[in-house]
C-alpha cells in the first residue's frame, strides 16, 4: 500500500478555532469569560497542554489560568484550590490536568469529582463519565470531540466496523470505550493485561491507542488499510512520540495521525467548544 493519508490536525484545528471566535462575536457577551488550568508537578506533556490552553484562549478572547501547585501536593490541597476556584461567578471551566503526579495518581477521581458538573469542560468526574455511558452528553469530552471530528472530517464509516482501544487509562481508554459502546460497531479494548496484543490489534478496522509508550503498534500489528489513530504524548529523548511507530505503519494504514501534529490540536480546541456551550447556555437562561 502506498502512503497514509496524515491528518493535519494543525489545519483542521485552525478552521475550528476560527469558527469559534465568530460564535463569539456573534454571542456578544459582555461579562468576562474564565477558564482556571491546575497543574500539579512538572510533567513536561502536561505543561505544553496547559500552555496551548492558555495561549488559544486568549486568541478567543477567554481569559486562562494556570494554577501551578507542588508536585508534593496532597489530594486535599488540590481539592481545596478546586473548591476555592469555583467561587468565581465568571468561571466556565476549571480542568485538573492529567496525569497527576505518582503520588496523587490513585486519588485522581476523588479529586476530579469536586469539580462542578457544569465547569466539567474535560468531562473527568464520574458524573461526567456516566453521562458518556448513559449517551446523555452534555460536554462532549475533548478526546472523544477530536476523534469524532477526525472520523467526520475523513468520512470514515463506523457502521459493522472493529475499534480496537489500546489503552484503559482515565482520560483516554476509558471515555472512548464508553462513547463507543453507543455506536453500532464491535469494540476490543486492550490493556497491560491483553495477552497477544497483535492478534487483536490485526482485526481492527479502526486501531485507537492512548498508552504512552513509544513505537508500540508497528506495521506488523495493523490491518492493511486500517484507520490509525494516535492519542499518546508521550517525551523520549527530547522528542515527543506517540504509541505508534510512525514511519513502519504510514505504508500499512490508510489514514494515520501524526504525533504531533495530529490529534492534539483539535483536542484542545474541543475544550474551548465546551466553554462557549456553557457561555451559551447562561445566555440563555
Amino acid at each position: 500500500m502506498s502512503n497514509s493519508i496524515l491528518v493535519d490536525g494543525k489545519k483542521i484545528a485552525a478552521r475550528l478555532q476560527n469558527d469559534l471566535k465568530n460564535n463569539l462575536l456573534e454571542l456578544n457577551f459582555s461579562e468576562p469569560i474564565k477558564l482556571a488550568v491546575i497543574l500539579v508537578g512538572d510533567d513536561p506533556a502536561s505543561q505544553i497542554y496547559a500552555n496551548k490552553k492558555k495561549i488559544i484562549a486568549k486568541d478567543l478572547g477567554i481569559i486562562c489560568d494556570v494554577y501551578e501547585l507542588s508536585k508534593d501536593s496532597t489530594a486535599k490541597e488540590v481539592i481545596d484550590k478546586i473548591n476555592f476556584l469555583q467561587q468565581d461567578k465568571n468561571l466556565y471551566g476549571l480542568i485538573v490536568q492529567l496525569p497527576l503526579p505518582d503520588n496523587l495518581w490513585s486519588q485522581t477521581r476523588l479529586i476530579t469529582d469536586h469539580i462542578r458538573p457544569e465547569l466539567d469542560v474535560d468531562c473527568l468526574s464520574h458524573f461526567s463519565l456516566g453521562k458518556i455511558l448513559m449517551n446523555e452528553l452534555y460536554f462532549v469530552p475533548p478526546i472523544i470531540g477530536a476523534v469524532r471530528e477526525i472520523l467526520n472530517e475523513y468520512k470514515i464509516e463506523l457502521e459493522g466496523k472493529h475499534v480496537c482501544l489500546v489503552g484503559r487509562g482515565e482520560l483516554i481508554g476509558r471515555p472512548l470505550a464508553a462513547y463507543f459502546l453507543n455506536l453500532p460497531v464491535t469494540l476490543s479494548v486492550c490493556g497491560k493485561s491483553t495477552k497477544k496484543l497483535s492478534d487483536i490489534t490485526k482485526q481492527a478496522d479502526i486501531l485507537i491507542s492512548g498508552v504512552g509508550k513509544p513505537n508500540l503498534i508497528n506495521a506488523d500489528m495493523v490491518k492493511s488499510g486500517a484507520v490509525v489513530i494516535d492519542l499518546a504524548t508521550t517525551y523520549n529523548q527530547g522528542k515527543v512520540q506517540g504509541d505508534i511507530d510512525f514511519n513502519s505503519v504510514k505504508t500499512k494504514a490508510s489514514l494515520l495521525t501524526p504525533v504531533p501534529g495530529g490529534i492534539g490540536p483539535i483536542t484542545v480546541i474541543k475544550l474551548m467548544e465546551n466553554i462557549v456551550f456553557a457561555v451559551r447556555n447562561k445566555k440563555s437562561t
